[in-house]
């Protein structure tokens, strides 16, 4: 898809598009979520692949969801953390 703009002051579909991950993770500031959404609201493509994402987000969290972790894994984890072993990548 190439770089629409749907308006003036829109922030244009691919600066919108580079943000939606952390736009639906919630992750970003309210202005930057203001914008998106104000984009959102006046442009459907961008609105169908948000939805899109939005919903494989919802499918692979819930099948992930479907299996535990290993108890070992959960284990190594928390020795990891009270080592402080996870601050930097193993190597």
């Amino acid at each position: 898809m190439g770089d629409m703009d749907c308006g003036p002051g829109d922030r244009g579909c691919r600066e919108t598009l580079r943000e939606i991950e952390r736009f639906l993770d919630g992750a970003l500031d309210d202005d930057l979520t203001d914008g998106i959404r104000l984009h959102l609201s006046g442009c459907d493509p961008c609105t169908q692949r948000t939805e899109f994402r939005r919903h494989l987000k919802v499918m692979i969290s819930s099948k992930c969801a479907e299996r535990a972790v290993p108890p070992e894994l959960l284990a190594r984890i928390s020795g990891l953390l009270a080592r402080g072993d996870l601050a930097s990548p193993p190597g």
